[in-house]
């Protein structure tokens, strides 16, 4: 038995997420299936986390355990004939049998990118959040810098989605200003589903004044999704990288 490592890229508007499931074409379920093809083999795949129905992977960390001799390159190549244009992947590697995408994960970098024209760039669309609204850097900046460190962020993942400990570390977290493209910058050694969706809304609300950056403490404190601001739109999110 080999464990294959595969390092892929998706656009994730065509899917319903990485996560195999009922009702439509995900990226898990369209991996594995081209993997039965091409082994012979009942294959699971392995990611190192999922990602929303409509959020992108620039570069997601899956593994798979098989029997086939196949060597790593042609798997890559393989995989690349089989699969359609919006999944690629960009590298294979066999790895030893305990390495695991998800247990071994130390960390992901995401971004999460926002226009603020009046006028959205049809060539963003799908791409990015639409949010023409005046905006307090300053301030903006000034909640990100709270949100920093080990925290309990159970008031910004999705209601009923988790289980176990809510606390997670955010390493950094930034606003990079490229106007009119903005890009929010969140490094943590993990995170809840929804988390940087939601994060980001509430930052947003923050730009716009309607929330001070220092009620970001008190809605840590009260552990309640409806003390945050909104989940903004998966189209904007994209897992940049995992780290190990």
């Amino acid at each position: 038995m080999r464990n294959i490592l595969l390092e892929i890229s998706y656009l994730g508007e065509s899917f319903l997420g990485f996560q195999k499931q009922k009702g439509g074409p995900t990226v898990q379920g369209l991996i594995e299936s081209a993997l039965g093809e091409i082994t012979g083999e009942k294959v699971k795949l392995i990611g190192s986390g999922r990602t929303d129905r409509g959020a992108h992977a620039f570069s997601q960390v899956c593994n798979f355990h098989t029997s086939s001799f196949l060597s790593p390159s042609e798997f890559k190549s393989a995989l690349n004939a089989l699969l359609p244009p919006q999944i690629r992947v960009n590298r294979a590697e066999e790895v030893e049998l305990n390495f695991h995408a998800r247990k071994s994960s130390k960390g992901k970098v995401y971004i999460y990118l926002v226009w603020i024209e009046e006028v959205m760039s049809p060539f963003l669309l799908g791409f990015a959040y639409h949010y023409p609204y005046p905006l307090n850097y300053e301030s903006m900046r000034r909640v990100l810098s709270l949100i920093e460190g080990e925290h309990d962020f159970c008031s910004f993942a999705k209601a009923g989605s988790h289980e176990g400990s809510t606390v997670r570390s955010i390493v950094r977290a930034e606003l990079i200003d490229k106007s009119p493209l903005l890009c929010f910058l969140v490094v943590g050694s993990g995170f809840l589903q929804h988390m940087v969706r939601t994060i980001v809304g509430t930052v947003l609300e923050v730009g716009r004044g309607k929330l001070s950056p220092e009620k970001i403490v008190e809605i840590l404190e009260k552990k309640d999704r409806k003390a945050a601001g909104p989940t903004v739109p998966a189209c904007g999110l994209y897992l940049v990288k995992v780290l190990y």
